[in-house]
């Protein structure tokens, strides 16, 4: 059984870690703009626009307006870990609506919280660095060194 056929992650969630990837491959001397993200990555534009916005406002990204505006990293790639997205885009209020029932609330909760728990110690460790260089190496012929980070 596949890890993906578990659990479901939230689209939003997957869309932010592209977004972020995608900003991280294709930064240069000017910002990425969002049409691109969106058309390279399938996202819907206004879905992604306020991804993005969250990102901003969690210092993930930075935002630059104008004709040549878009967005590059708030810091550089190994600075940001997989984790710190997966945060900025999700709420505690959602995971804790999940459990009405008695049973819920005393042994699945729990369970699943360790579980959770034990995920985010390794998405802590992740970075955007690290997911960078696995895309890298794994599309070699069509992979073409950007700037990391620029201020």
């Amino acid at each position: 059984m596949s890890g993906g056929s578990l659990f479901k992650i939230q689209k939003r969630i997957i869309y932010a870690i592209e977004a972020v990837l995608d900003i991280a491959l294709n930064a240069g001397v000017n910002p990425v703009q969002n049409v691109a993200v969106a058309k390279r990555q399938g996202i819907p534009k206004r879905y992604l626009e306020q991804t993005l916005q969250i990102l901003v406002k969690n210092n993930i990204l930075v935002a630059s307006r104008g004709p040549r505006g878009g967005y590059r990293l708030a810091k550089e790639r190994r600075k940001i870990k997989i984790l710190d997205i997966i945060k900025s885009v999700t709420t505690e209020k959602e995971v804790n609506d999940l459990y009405k029932s008695n049973i819920s609330k005393i042994i699945i909760q729990p369970m699943i919280s360790k579980f959770l728990e034990e995920s985010m110690v390794y998405l802590n460790k992740v970075s955007v660095e690290d997911i960078y260089n696995q895309y890298k190496q794994k599309n070699k012929d069509n992979f073409n060194k950007k700037v990391d980070f620029v201020i």
